[in-house]
């Protein structure tokens, strides 16, 4: 038979590739993972660690660039709360529009500091190896997440503002608001001392449940957060927050 009537073999296709060599990018990402950032540390970067990768943020802030990080989570927790703050001002306006974003950024940030000592003793307690400067980070990393929790939820807490005339249903929306924000924190600051070999979790509820009851009572003793402002920026009388909260129930049921 003439080579012109020979019929041409089917080429052969290609091995299929292993699956470990498809995509080795799509591998899920460990968000605690202690390395390095990888990137420029800017206020977008670290606002983008700090939901995606936090661990990168403690490793930068232990062993890094830790001003940079610092001064950006400072200014994410500061700036939110003071968003926050802002929202809720808008529901009585005048003086309440600067007092309350200073109100709640300033007791954010005095709440974290005099509860800093428990977190780094309860660490301690549970055996892991802590220091206060690791403290202090985790405390600040979820303070932030906190402020950007509840920068997510301004736009609900604007609506209702804006909407309603009822202090005590914006007063019981903002402590949702703080209670749901808290756990988110309280959820990342155990992450970080998991990671620092922590495994007993009752230390850091302690402690986060501390952190909360704070910050109530900080709300009270920088009362009015919501409603009308008083005379004087800060009030003359003490109060424990149940107390002021059964007391703010009885004038509006004489209403």
């Amino acid at each position: 038979m003439s080579e012109g009537n020979d019929i041409p073999k089917k080429p052969t296709a290609p091995p299929d590739l292993p699956p470990a060599s498809i995509d080795e990018a799509e591998a899920p990402i460990d968000k605690m993972a202690l390395e390095p950032l990888g990137r420029t540390i800017n206020f977008a970067n670290v606002v983008d660690a700090l939901l995606k990768t936090p661990g990168r943020l403690f490793f930068e802030m232990q062993e890094g660039e830790t001003k940079k990080v610092v001064i950006n989570l400072g200014i994410i927790a500061i700036g939110s709360l003071a968003l926050f703050g802002l929202i809720l001002g808008l529901f009585s306006g005048g003086t309440q529009l600067w007092a309350v974003p200073l109100k709640i950024a300033a007791g954010g940030l005095f709440a974290a500091v005099i509860t800093l000592p428990s977190l780094y003793v309860f660490s301690c307690l549970n055996g892991m190896d802590m220091t206060l400067r690791k403290a202090a980070t985790m405390l600040l990393a979820g303070l932030a997440l906190i402020g950007l929790i509840l920068t997510a939820l301004v736009p609900v807490a604007w609506i209702f503002s804006q909407s309603t005339e009822s202090a005590s249903f914006m007063g019981l929306l903002a402590l949702a608001f703080w209670m749901i924000a808290i756990c988110f924190g309280g959820s990342l600051v155990f992450r970080g001392a998991s990671v620092s070999g922590v495994n007993n979790p009752i230390y850091i509820v302690v402690w986060a449940a501390v952190f909360a009851l704070v910050t109530i009572q900080l709300s009270t003793s920088l009362r009015p957060l919501i409603g009308a402002a008083e005379e004087t920026l800060l009030p003359a009388e003490k109060r424990f927050f149940l107390e002021h909260w059964v007391k703010s129930l009885e004038v509006v049921e004489k209403r």
